[in-house]
């Protein structure tokens, strides 16, 4: 999970198609288009075991860097947890390709036509990645893969099979950043995701 875009895996960037180059020109959201600095597409190793989905890229991070969770404090808790648990093969994406930023410039949710138009880029990078788990981190994230109706319960839960997609919640890492939950917990739960993980791979 390379931080720079420079080291970006010559693997991912071999597979990438036509959907990239399309996702790269995106327009579809006029505010969004005035807000950020670049798209951001996802980045990792394809096909994956593990996809992680976010909300947005952030205006210290993504949008900087060009590369999901990289170059913000919630990056590096997120990259730092995954090389605790020693997860293997790993992609990380977001809901939304693009920085939303309110009237102030601070980071703002994305709304519900916003990521409409993003689902298709998110579906193809699924689909690309082909992965055994999604991870959705954070509530908005979560129910966009598993549906409105979906409580977002990431203490001690269990996946989720819609399809034949395998989906998990987490708690965002801006929110264990907030204080709202110890890194120690946020630590446990990624182990217990890696062991998850194991179980879905030798199945």
């Amino acid at each position: 999970m390379p931080a720079n875009p420079a080291l970006q895996s010559a693997k991912t960037l071999a597979l990438r198609p036509q959907w990239r180059r399309t996702m790269l020109g995106c327009v579809r959201c006029p505010a969004l288009v005035e807000s950020r600095s670049r798209v951001v597409p996802g980045d990792g190793e394809i096909p994956a075991d593990v996809v992680f989905v976010g909300l947005a890229p952030g205006r210290f991070g993504g949008d900087r860097t060009g590369i999901p969770f990289s170059g913000d404090r919630s990056g590096d808790l997120l990259r730092r947890m995954i090389r605790g648990a020693d997860l293997q093969r790993v992609f990380i994406t977001n809901v939304v390709r693009c920085n939303p930023r309110d009237a102030c410039g601070r980071n703002r949710d994305p709304d519900a036509h916003e990521i409409a138009n993003c689902r298709s880029h998110l579906e193809a990078e699924l689909a690309l990645a082909r992965p055994r788990l999604v991870v959705a981190l954070g509530r908005i994230a979560w129910r966009e893969l598993a549906g409105h109706a979906a409580a977002f319960s990431p203490v001690d839960a269990s996946p989720l099979r819609i399809g034949n997609r395998l989906l998990f919640p987490m708690y965002h890492p801006a929110y264990v950043i907030r204080g709202a939950y110890t890194e120690r917990r946020y630590a446990r739960d990624f182990k217990g995701l890696a062991k998850l993980l194991r179980t879905a791979i030798a199945d």
